[in-house]
């Protein structure tokens, strides 16, 4: 009868609180890891922003100081002469900084910014003249005048301005624009942030990191002391305590070892490829190297959540085969010893 308490407690503590403590450990490896998200976030295909639909997006343009009266409806092919690929993945790796810095509890505040410098020195540059051009280009025709107020650009050209008048017109008017643009724009004041700023005020700090370990330690003390207690309680000798220790470990610690291994064999990746796929990203604007780009993205994804798996699998299975070949490397006698008293 003393075996029912234990095997209780193994079902429905033991082996759930170590699959727990065992996923938290794995999760931890890559989750909040800022190299792994900066590797992710590094391929320049990621930023070749396609041709936008009428309406999406504006909000960004709108956000940002001089840049108001630009709808990206006729001026997105003009702002990615100056917001290149490369300007935005470096803006992003710096967002992602800013943003761990916070998760680690390095900032006391939640005030992410941009840096908005390479764009005006770009727009006063040979970039600057295929700016106007583009705009000049893709200016809907129509009104009286064509002027470009103190910064603002014009939103329209009239018909009897030439398109190589229009573009002279604003790459004069350039120098003007950039001084109303500042050098950094703070996003945590942006619509899409203000709310989630709500919870990093009055220099709250913390470590998301630190909160994911203190969780992995209780699971693990948790998980660690029922495991002992179980065994003490279902065996006899020291074989079946062994035995008790290496079976209730071996069971989950198998279940995330395969978790990590269909991760990384060919699984789980032809699924999220042909999803992807499905989606026809090119049919929507997006180049094929984007659309590569996000299936390299995610191939490298999974199979780094896959080593997390693997290694905290295969090393948890290591210590409860440790545990069974110590027991079963007993002599008989040992085995039997204590069984009369239960």
């Amino acid at each position: 009868m003393r075996r029912v308490p234990a095997i209780l407690m193994v079902i429905f503590l033991v082996c759930p609180l170590f699959f727990a403590a065992l996923l938290t450990v794995s999760v931890a490896t890559w989750a909040l890891d800022r190299d792994f998200y900066t590797q992710l976030m590094s391929d320049e295909r990621l930023y070749q922003v396609p041709a936008l639909p009428d309406g999406s997006m504006t909000w960004i343009a709108s956000e940002m100081p001089g840049l108001e009266s630009i709808s990206l409806r006729y001026g997105a092919r003009a702002l990615r002469e100056v917001v290149t690929p490369a300007y935005m993945r470096t803006q992003a790796v710096s967002i992602l900084n800013q943003a761990f810095d916070i998760m680690e509890g390095r900032a006391a505040a939640y005030d992410v910014s941009a840096d908005l410098a390479p764009v005006k020195t770009a727009l006063l540059g040979d970039a600057g003249k295929r700016f106007a051009l583009a705009l000049a280009q893709d200016l809907p025709v129509g009104g009286a005048d064509f002027v470009m107020g103190p910064g603002r650009l014009p939103v329209s050209r009239p018909s009897a301005v030439s398109i190589e008048r229009a573009a002279a017109i604003i790459q004069q008017g350039l120098p003007g624009f950039v001084k109303n643009i500042p050098d950094r724009i703070r996003l945590s004041d942006t619509w899409s942030i203000r709310e989630a700023s709500v919870f990093m005020r009055d220099g709250v700090r913390f470590s998301l990191l630190g909160v994911l370990v203190f969780a992995d330690v209780v699971l693990l003390l948790l998980a660690a002391g029922l495991w002992i207690a179980a065994a003490f309680i279902g065996g006899a000798n020291r074989f079946e305590r062994l035995q008790w220790l290496g079976w209730p470990l071996l069971v989950p610690a198998a279940g995330v070892f395969l978790i990590g291994l269909a991760t990384i064999l060919p699984i789980v990746f032809p699924w999220a490829q042909w999803g992807i796929e499905s989606a026809h990203l090119d049919q929507n604007g997006f180049s094929a190297s984007f659309v590569a780009a996000i299936i390299d993205l995610v191939r490298h994804a999974l199979s780094r959540v896959g080593e997390g798996f693997l290694a905290a699998g295969a090393i948890s299975v290591g210590v409860a085969i440790g545990l069974l070949a110590w027991s079963w490397s007993m002599p008989r006698e040992a085995r039997t010893e204590g069984r009369s008293n239960p």
